[in-house]
């Protein structure tokens, strides 16, 4: 199964992947890197794959992504995160995407980019969420595709077997 993502770069990057890995360490959650899923559970050849990414790469525009409030639900993997604003930009590279993949994904696109996985009572959720750092970014470029090859749920086992610049 695979995944496409994009991923933060610079400064955004660095300071996201800072405050997973310490939420990660803290509260005994995986570690796994910043990104924000455009198209999940994705099926196929490998080298198909990677020439869609391709062509989504080639047909995208760098834009920003701007994250809002930090939330929480129920599941595993929506445990902690910054919600997207749902820009015409974003859902529209989301719509390329779901083109160029001929994907049919499972649930209505609601972007975000998470802090932690795992399953704890709200109020855990509410008080990380309170001792959340101030200076967690407001948003950042997109300029960057990954295709993550997932050998199971597990973060562990992600691996990025392209990173497209846009």
């Amino acid at each position: 199964m695979f995944h496409l993502w994009i991923v933060p770069t610079g400064a955004a990057f660095d300071r996201l992947a800072g405050v997973i890995a310490d939420l990660s360490a803290r509260y005994h959650g995986p570690a796994f890197d910043p990104h924000l899923t455009l198209l999940g559970r994705l099926e196929g050849r490998e080298d198909d794959l990677v020439d869609r990414a391709h062509q989504l790469a080639r047909a995208l525009h760098p834009f920003e992504v701007r994250l809002k409030d930090p939330d929480y639900e129920s599941s595993y993997f929506r445990c902690l995160f910054l919600r997207a604003e749902p820009s015409p930009a974003i859902l529209d590279v989301h719509q390329q995407a779901t083109q160029i993949f001929n994907a049919q994904p499972a649930s209505a696109f609601d972007p975000h980019v998470s802090l932690l996985y795992g399953l704890f009572p709200e109020s855990v959720k509410q008080a990380i969420i309170m001792a959340l750092p101030p200076d967690l970014p407001s948003a950042f470029p997109v300029s960057r595709l990954q295709l993550i090859r997932a050998a199971s749920a597990n973060p562990q086992d992600w691996q990025a077997v392209e990173t497209l610049d846009v």
